[in-house]
């Protein structure tokens, strides 16, 4: 989670508030905002923040494609915001993973998610039920346990089956 997750949480709500009440040139200028801030976060290699864009950007597009007759100025920055998720995408995909180390640390979700592999492969329902977290938690912490090389998976009819790499350290004592 970011900290300024509020303040992308506020220029996303402002936006959806402009385009509702045909407030052009306000839209543009939260757009703009996200724009420059996902910039930002890019140079400067800020995941927690580029994650937290990317939520506010298809929270925003959503909204907007769930309108009846959007009409072709709430349409376009629409296709702005589809844009601006595009570059997000991008970025997060092109930043390395976190260390495993970080990942697996006491009280994180991924320490939690790790944990509850121990007793073998299992999908995501079953380790939001083993865990205790949220779908949400669940499914942040997955890919970047992936991305660091800790856990794979495979399809299973319509899950996915997640399961820890074979030759992954356990914890030091007194942490696991």
């Amino acid at each position: 989670m970011s900290a300024l997750d509020p303040a992308f949480e506020a220029v996303g709500h402002d936006l959806l508030d402009a385009v509702g009440r045909q407030d052009w040139a306000v839209a543009d200028a939260e757009l703009e905002t996200l724009a420059q801030e996902a910039v930002a976060a890019m140079v400067a290699n800020r995941r927690d923040d580029l994650a937290s864009l990317a939520r506010v950007a298809a929270r925003c597009h959503t909204a907007l494609s769930l309108r009846d007759d959007p009409g072709g100025e709430a349409m376009h920055r629409q296709g702005q915001l589809r844009a601006l998720a595009v570059m997000i995408g991008a970025a997060r995909s092109r930043t390395p993973p976190r260390a495993a180390e970080s990942l697996s640390a006491p009280g994180t979700a991924g320490a939690a998610v790790l944990a509850a592999l121990k007793t073998g492969p299992q999908t995501c329902p079953a380790l939001v039920e083993a865990t205790g977290l949220s779908a949400e938690q669940v499914g942040g912490a997955l890919p970047e346990l992936r991305a660091a090389g800790l856990v794979h998976c495979w399809p299973a009819g319509r899950l996915t089956v997640n399961a820890l790499r074979a030759g992954i350290p356990s914890p030091p004592r007194g942490e696991g």
